[in-house]
């Protein structure tokens, strides 16, 4: 039985620069809020790269009272207790970290002009554009550098975003963190993702989903839904609570 579904943000409940489809979104909030009194639904959690206040506020939307992980395995967020735990491997390497966001923000000011630094973050160090051409560009750059000067980091990327994160501070730790802090056992966990910073997680726990706009890497580890981001969010919702 799945006591909790975790779910990915950025491809899975929304888009970046693409407005939200509420219909789902308010769909998938009713089935977490169903699940506080009905033990045959899992409790909602959300697992995703993007920094804690963008996380915070889609907990918000989805009225998720479980803690969710935020900047893949760098930091948990406790909504009950309005908390904020930070990865132990953060505080270890955290010259390290400070290192690669210079290293960003060079780049960005002399190649890179138009891509956007996700101020916000506190573990790793991302960036965002809409052209996947640029993106491309970016995350080649970005793997060169770090496999050559950072190698206890690892470079991924979406169609709109790269993260360059602690190899320990994947979402698969993350998962890991969130199983002992709840104490869910991780085969009784669900979780969905659609990029290769997913994997980790969808390797680990009992039922692995990606909706079908995931990459081919993700949908070769991961049970497929027929529908894109919110609604592939919600089909595996509903496959898991029997509605």
């Amino acid at each position: 039985m799945t006591k909790l579904f975790v779910v990915d943000l950025d491809g899975c409940i929304s888009m970046p620069f693409v407005t939200p489809h509420w219909p789902s979104v308010s769909w998938i909030r009713e089935l977490n809020q169903l699940s506080r009194d009905n033990p045959a639904i899992p409790e909602l959690s959300i697992c995703t790269g993007r920094p804690f206040p963008y996380a915070e506020a889609v907990a918000q939307w989805l009225d998720i009272r479980q803690p969710i992980v935020f900047e893949s395995g760098g930091g948990i967020y406790f909504p009950d207790r309005q908390k904020v735990e930070f990865s132990s491997q953060y505080y270890a390497h955290e010259r390290e970290v400070k290192e690669v966001r210079r290293w960003v923000e060079q780049l960005i000011k002399e190649e890179f002009p138009d891509v956007m630094l996700e101020f916000a973050k506190h573990t790793d160090a991302g960036v965002i554009h809409n052209d996947l051409s640029t993106i491309t560009s970016f995350y080649d750059w970005a793997t060169a550098y770090v496999s050559q000067n950072f190698p206890q980091f690892e470079v991924h990327h979406t169609e709109v975003s790269v993260n360059i994160i602690l190899r320990d501070c994947n979402k698969g730790t993350g998962l890991v963190r969130l199983s002992e802090l709840t104490g869910i056992p991780l085969e009784e966990m669900a979780y969905i993702g659609d990029s290769s910073g997913d994997i980790s997680a969808l390797k680990i726990v009992g039922k692995p989903f990606a909706p079908s706009n995931a990459v081919d890497a993700v949908k070769e580890v991961a049970q497929v839904t027929k529908a894109k981001t919110s609604m592939g969010v919600l089909e595996a919702y509903q496959l898991l609570s029997g509605k």
